[in-house]
């Protein structure tokens, strides 16, 4: 039975929401800063306003609870799910003093879009938008993707207990190591290790095409986050189709498959174990899957009047199977040609690979690779028993970083999570079907809103419907959380008003 939500529960989410918002105030200082470095004045006020106005909420709603307690499970859902929401309506405030969204309702999307790396944009003339506001775009997908609840308060809950109750709020209930605490820096670290790298690959392909170094280097940090945390905001608006080449293209898909793992087995790649990779039931559906797509998606380019030939199946298709697949969003393909030059086996491919997904306990979307694999696995396991005798005992195992028993809790717990992706993607469809769009594109935009990938058809843009443009929130929100958090807030609230208007 669900125990309504009590004044004390409040002013803990209270609490440790405002801790979230101070810190994101303090992240609102690197566009500052960069705005003041480039000497970009206005967008420099209006991160110092927005920063100011963030901390202030935060510090009030921190003062709700002068003495914190530990978080529970249901409250540390409810931070979860709240958390997302306060951290982009307070992110928006800036991003609409940038004079490139047509309203705060826009500007709130590219928030949304941004911290659950997702890489939907609405934004108006992208490419002559300011650095500083550029930044900012970006770090939210560098927040969002490690995980903006557990990235802000874990360090501050590890003594007083409440963060491994975060840690599995945001849909992660696998540690790298012991302590919570030091799970997330580790993934903190080997982000740092892996933006590096790729800013470096990226800032020398840049100066060798003939940017400025401030321009290159820009660029580079911010393609590599966009890849590397699988969201697919880019810096102009033709996105990765900009660069017009095979290098660039290359050193995003590595990044973009780096992202997809596991955070667990990029551990046991920067141990230098390589066992866990080729055992694990996860990579092995991601590389079926993905192999599986890349050939529908070749033949039905072969046949196809438009972009046909070996290059760009691969420098067209392969590349968006593998920006869908790891929910990076990335593309080389105009909007408009989804829907006019595209062939239907690789429209269908690319909006399978979108909901599908990549890893559990990474930065990609969708229902994810484990549980597909143990999914199929089930029915195979199901095949052999309808076949054994009676009298026969199976076990069926799988391994995933280690060897555990495929359960019947365990099968039902993928089976659930893949329904409630499947009803989002059709319901998503649907409403945009009803908005007059063709029914393919409605639904290749759903599932790329709810899988937290970004590719677009060109239904996402500005001036899009107003209650679409709402449902795609929800979508990109629901999904970037798995949906059990937004499902506890919304049957937390739901009961507790029914108690109180009974009680009147």
């Amino acid at each position: 039975m669900w125990v309504p939500l009590r004044v004390s529960d409040m002013r803990v989410v209270s609490h440790y929401l405002g801790m979230l918002l101070m810190g994101l105030a303090v992240v609102m200082l690197v566009p500052f800063a960069t705005a003041l470095i480039l000497r970009e004045w206005d967008p420099a006020l209006d991160y110092l306003l927005g920063a100011g106005i963030t901390a202030v909420v935060g510090l009030a709603m921190v003062l709700t609870l002068p003495q914190p307690s530990n978080v529970n499970r249901r409250q540390a859902m409810l931070i979860a799910g709240l958390g997302w929401v306060v951290a982009a309506g307070l992110s928006a405030v800036p991003l609409v003093l940038s004079g490139n969204y047509l309203s705060y309702v826009d500007a709130l999307f590219d928030a949304v879009s941004g911290f659950t790396t997702s890489g939907l944009t609405v934004a108006v003339d992208l490419d002559h938008m300011s650095y500083a506001h550029s930044m900012w775009r970006h770090l939210t997908h560098l927040i969002g993707g490690q995980g903006i609840v557990v990235a802000a308060l874990s360090f501050s809950l590890g003594k007083r207990g409440g963060s491994v109750s975060l840690y599995a709020a945001e849909g992660r209930d696998e540690k790298i190591l012991p302590n919570v605490v030091h799970t997330t820096r580790f993934i903190w670290f080997v982000t740092a290790v892996m933006v590096t790298l790729g800013t470096v690959a990226l800032l020398v392909f840049n100066l060798l095409h003939g940017m400025s170094f401030v321009r290159a280097s820009l660029h580079a940090f911010w393609n590599t986050v966009a890849c590397y945390d699988t969201g697919g905001f880019g810096p102009q608006s033709q996105n990765a189709l900009f660069y017009h080449s095979g290098v660039f293209e290359f050193i995003t898909v590595l990044l973009m498959l780096a992202g997809t793992l596991n955070f667990n087995l990029r551990a046991d790649l920067w141990r230098g174990d390589l066992r866990e990779i080729f055992q694990n039931i996860e990579t092995r559906t991601l590389a079926i899957n993905m192999s599986i797509l890349v050939t529908f998606t070749a033949a039905g380019m072969a046949l196809a009047p438009y972009l046909n030939g070996p290059l760009a199946i691969v420098r067209k298709g392969v590349y968006h199977i593998i920006s869908a697949h790891s929910g990076t969003g990335h593309q080389t393909l105009y909007a408009a040609q989804w829907g006019n030059n595209v062939s239907e086996a690789m429209l269908l491919s690319v909006v399978l690979a979108m909901a599908a997904g990549g890893a559990v306990s990474s930065t990609a979307g969708g229902i994810k690779a484990l549980r597909l694999g143990l999914i199929f696995k089930s029915i195979v396991d199901w095949v052999k028993r309808a076949l054994a005798p009676e009298s026969a005992v199976l076990n069926t195992k799988y391994h995933h970083l280690t060897d555990r028993v495929l359960t019947p809790e365990v099968i039902a717990s993928a089976m659930l999570v893949f329904i409630l992706y499947f009803v989002t993607y059709v319901t998503g469809a649907l409403v945009g079907a009803a908005y007059g769009f063709p029914a393919d594109l409605a639904l290749f935009e759903s599932v790329s809103a709810t899988a937290n990938v970004g590719l677009s058809a060109g239904i996402t843009g500005p001036g899009m419907p107003l209650g679409l443009e709402i449902v795609y929130m929800l979508q990109m929100w629901a999904g970037r959380l798995e949906f059990l958090a937004l499902l506890v807030l919304i049957l937390g609230t739901v009961t507790s008003l029914t108690r109180k208007l009974g009680r009147n």
